[in-house]
């Protein structure tokens, strides 16, 4: 039987579950993310009810995590930075004591061995029914196509045309369009992310002899090198969606 928690809910058995669930779910670049490393404790602070867990059995089968945020222009005027946008955003909310009006879905996981059987879903539902509860007007998601490091030269434009036996071909997306969403745009800089040679030689795996365009593991794109600045930077790109709301939901 599935049990609902929300953050401040867990135990620590549950944390650390959720901790690993969560580290396993990105590549290593993610986590060299500024705003991933500074932002999140702040997240679970001043937001845990909007971490929304799912348990059975003492063992973690997924979670949403979200955060809300003040918006009062046209969806299609969502920032090009995307994730890393709606976190500041949020938190700032927070802290200036606006009042907000929208819930921004950070990232919805589900257990490696709970795939595949209609959880992500109801977590999205989850999402839906919180924004809905709290009287918000929007559901937004950055969403970091499940597939697309497969692709890492292909730009989103055509990544998102991609089809496979006449369906959309990254999953993700599938799952989002299935559930109701509506595509909006692409953020081209969901999230920036640099680091010094060093750092970036760490994730390749290898010396960088010159600069130029390099694939790092997992990326949804190339990581842009300098060796004269003894820097690398990497611009991921999402692409926001929007869940129409329902008082009925």
């Amino acid at each position: 039987m599935i049990k609902k928690y929300n953050f401040s809910e867990l135990d620590n058995d549950l944390l650390d579950q959720s901790n690993s669930i969560f580290r396993s779910a990105f590549p290593d670049v993610i986590f060299q993310s500024e705003v991933v490393q500074h932002a999140w404790k702040k997240i679970l602070k001043y937001f845990p009810t909007f971490q929304l867990y799912y348990v059975e059995s003492n063992s973690v089968v997924g979670f949403i995590n979200a955060i809300p945020f003040f918006w009062d222009k046209n969806l299609k005027d969502l920032p090009d930075e995307g994730w890393d946008w709606l976190v500041e955003t949020g938190i700032r909310g927070y802290e200036q004591n606006i009042t907000p009006n929208s819930l921004g879905g950070l990232q919805i996981i589900v257990a490696k061995n709970y795939l595949g059987k209609g959880y992500s879903k109801l977590l999205i539902k989850e999402g839906k029914k919180l924004a809905n509860h709290l009287g918000y007007k929007n559901f937004v998601i950055p969403i970091r196509p499940t597939l697309k490091s497969n692709f890492p030269k292909m730009h989103m434009e055509e990544y998102m045309e991609l089809k496979k036996e006449g369906k959309i071909y990254d999953p993700w997306i599938r799952t989002h369009i299935s559930s109701g969403a509506h595509i909006i745009k692409i953020c081209p800089k969901a999230m920036s992310i640099y680091g010094s040679i060093q750092v970036w030689e760490s994730l390749l795996k290898t010396k960088i002899q010159k600069s130029g365009d390099y694939i790092v593991e997992g990326a949804l794109n190339p990581v842009s090198i300098d060796l004269n600045t003894n820097s690398g930077a990497y611009y991921e790109d999402n692409i926001w969606i929007n869940y129409n709301l329902d008082s009925s939901m």
